[in-house]
């Protein structure tokens, strides 16, 4: 018998994440827009986001997929204060060094790399592509878009958005919030 996992947020990030979750879990969403009933995908919307303590004794595993990094972080505080634990969802393509350090609710799409002693926070999203290099920090629910690279020796504040195609250099600091247009580089302050 498969484990059962909530998925916060049935929209397109949501359905993204549900192709790799149904491969490992019987699934079902919590979404505040479709109505309850609703079959997303063929998965079900069963309730409401303020009502996760209604499910926590049939789903002890949720994941929240949903790009908005304050609201993700608020979902996954709530959740956690209930009771709910966090699975990290890893496409088979994507490379996680053994030495790195993955928090927990994080999903890393196809084609990541995430190397030696790189560290990822909790609730993060790393889109298709993306390399975290060696000895860098990507801090609790940020979000980071197709092919971006976050170079060796970086730290990447809390509730960072980096769009696509960004280039964040060697040993930058960036600040927490904040928001990293596509095609954007990111040099270190000397």
């Amino acid at each position: 018998m498969r484990d059962k996992l909530l998925l916060v947020g049935a929209g397109g990030f949501g359905r993204v994440v549900l192709e790799h979750a149904i491969q490992e879990y019987d699934c079902a969403f919590i979404d505040d827009g479709p109505e309850i009933g609703t079959l997303v995908n063929g998965v079900p919307v069963i309730g409401r986001t303020t009502e996760l303590e209604k499910f926590i004794s049939e789903y002890k595993l949720l994941l929240v997929a949903i790009g908005n990094n304050k609201l993700r972080e608020k979902i996954y505080k709530d959740a956690e204060s209930i009771g709910y634990d966090f699975p990290n969802l890893i496409d088979p393509s994507a490379y996680i060094s053994p030495f790195a350090e993955i928090g927990k609710g994080c999903v890393i799409l196809n084609n990541a790399v995430v190397q030696n002693n790189a560290k990822i926070g909790n609730g993060c999203i790393l889109n298709s592509g993306v390399e975290a290099h060696h000895d860098s920090v990507i801090e609790d629910f940020c979000l980071i878009y197709a092919n971006s690279v976050v170079r060796a020796l970086t730290h990447v504040g809390k509730r960072v958005r980096i769009g696509s195609t960004v280039s964040i250099s060697t040993g930058a600091m960036v600040e927490d919030d904040a928001d990293i247009e596509d095609g954007s580089a990111v040099k270190k302050d000397r």
